[in-house]
């Protein structure tokens, strides 16, 4: 039986980097946003709006999880929704007012997780490590 526990490591780092995020969340006064709704708000920052089906597929989420995630996300105000006119089946989400005030805070965020994520590593080593993640990512 191999004993590597590199998946159980893994886990762990999503662990304190979801611990950290949460942190940082709540100092700028956002206790009812997740981690998981800042992919969600990345993508809008990006895009400026998207569909429900393009965000599932930028942030690698099933659609009734990212449906979930929106749905919070408007009961909060901080994006909003309205039909496709190209198509009545399809939702267009984009960002409200109040969404766009949070560019800049979740800006600082990921720099700071990003500072954190890569301190003593070099440019090479991260250029290594993320191959060899996205190796281990296709493995399964």
């Amino acid at each position: 039986m191999n004993t590597d526990n590199t998946i159980n490591l893994i886990g762990r780092i999503r662990d304190k980097a979801n611990k950290f995020l949460l942190k940082k969340l709540q100092e700028l006064g956002l206790k009812n946003v997740a981690p998981s709704h800042g992919d969600i708000l990345a993508v809008l920052f990006k895009y400026e709006e998207a569909t429900m089906t393009e965000i599932a597929e930028l942030i690698h989420r099933d659609r009734s999880t990212v449906t979930a995630l929106v749905n919070k996300l408007i009961v909060l105000g901080y994006i909003s929704s309205r039909k496709d006119p190209n198509d009545n089946r399809s939702s267009i989400i984009c960002l409200t007012e109040k969404g766009k005030e949070l560019k800049l805070g979740f800006k600082e965020i990921s720099e700071e997780l990003y500072m954190i994520e890569y301190k003593g590593i070099s440019e090479e080593e991260k250029i290594v490590f993320r191959r060899i993640l996205q190796k281990v990512y296709n493995n399964f």
